[in-house]
């Protein structure tokens, strides 16, 4: 199959560089030797079209040091190129995002499938006030138009209400099962550093109660906003950023952890999570919905979202009970052995194979 898959994110987008870039090339460099792919992006400073085998990576936008300006106009041009070449694709795929639809149904007679990863809904409008209104009607309004769906999660699909929707999870690296995890004298978190979306805001308040270190690895937008928070908390002397991990990293950082702190407000399914469960080691996660499936399979535990006593309290808690964290580590050990990128690549193609089928028949 020719496939053409369009989203804003990329791996080293400096402002996003999110799951849904992760999972875009994990899965499409297994399927890369039996297909052809073109995958579209939005462009960012230094951006420039590279292709790995039959995988191709194009960029559209501009490239001004503008995060605003790249994600606007990537969905302009990311349509206009939709428009002038996805005649040649056997079929399309749209990961969706609020802030960039590229109505892709109504430019292409190909058949189109939606991604969708998580849904915001009122934290729209607790960001943005007014402004977030056209976004929240976005993200009500736009799945509905597509038949073909793909979500991360139920609980994704539930928020979306998007019955139809097959699930299709994220997944993990095989190799990050050879690693031995080991006890060093750290909290983890690895992600965006987005301090709304990852409530890192709450990460920092607690670490004003709680005396161990963490380590934030990561890159995002909000950098030099979590630094200024990370000193206005005053607690920069156990709280450090150690910047971007390479995927070779962050198996390391996260198997020599204690544990692996995601307190975010919102979230698809979290790769984080699945990769600390490959990596022994057990969560502390927000209770969102989304994330309550590593509580449910016994590596993780849950704080109330937002709440930093809360949470301060649950870090303390894994922090002093060393069998608990050990025992926690191998359930997730056991749990992971079902989420492989491979498997999630196989399954994902006879998803994208059914729906050229159905198209053509």
């Amino acid at each position: 199959m020719n496939i053409l898959h369009l989203i804003y994110d990329h791996t080293n987008n400096p402002w996003v560089g999110g799951g849904g870039a992760v999972r875009a090339y994990e899965i499409y460099k297994r399927l890369s030797s039996k297909h052809f792919i073109t995958v579209v992006s939005g462009k960012y400073p230094g951006a420039k079209d590279y292709s790995e085998g039959n995988l191709h990576i194009h960029f559209e936008g501009t490239h001004l040091n503008n995060y605003v300006l790249s994600t606007f106009s990537y969905a302009f041009l990311a349509a206009l190129f939709l428009k002038k070449y996805g005649r040649n694709a056997d079929i399309i795929v749209e990961d969706f995002a609020p802030y960039n639809p590229l109505f892709s149904k109504f430019i292409v007679t190909k058949p189109v499938i939606l991604q969708l990863h998580h849904k915001e809904g009122i934290e729209l409008f607790n960001r943005y006030l007014l402004f977030g209104l056209p976004f929240m009607i976005m993200e009500t309004v736009y799945p509905r138009l597509f038949r073909n769906i793909i979500c991360v999660s139920n609980e994704s699909r539930k928020k979306f209400g998007v019955k139809q929707a097959v699930i299709i999870p994220n997944g993990i690296s095989r190799e990050l099962f050879d690693i031995s995890p080991s006890d060093n004298d750290y909290t983890a978190y690895l992600g965006r550093l987005q301090i709304h979306n990852k409530g890192l805001d709450t990460l920092v308040e607690a670490m004003k109660s709680v005396n161990s270190k963490l380590l934030i690895a990561g890159r995002g937008k909000d950098e030099s906003k979590l630094r200024s928070l990370i000193e206005h908390n005053n607690v920069s002397d156990h709280v450090e950023l150690t910047g971007f991990l390479s995927d070779g990293k962050k198996g390391e950082f996260i198997a020599h952890s204690k544990f692996v702190v995601l307190p975010s407000r919102y979230e698809g399914q979290g790769i984080v999570l699945l990769e600390a469960a490959a990596c022994g080691k057990p969560v502390i996660v927000s209770d969102i919905p989304e994330l309550r499936y590593s509580v449910d399979a016994g590596f993780g535990i849950s704080f109330r979202t937002g709440n930093a006593d809360d949470l301060a309290e649950k870090i303390r808690f894994l922090d002093e009970n060393d069998l608990l964290r050990q025992e926690m580590g191998s359930r997730g050990r056991e749990f992971a052995k079902n989420y492989t990128w491979d498997a999630v690549a196989e399954e994902f193609e006879k998803f994208l194979f059914n729906v050229y089928k159905l198209n053509n028949n």
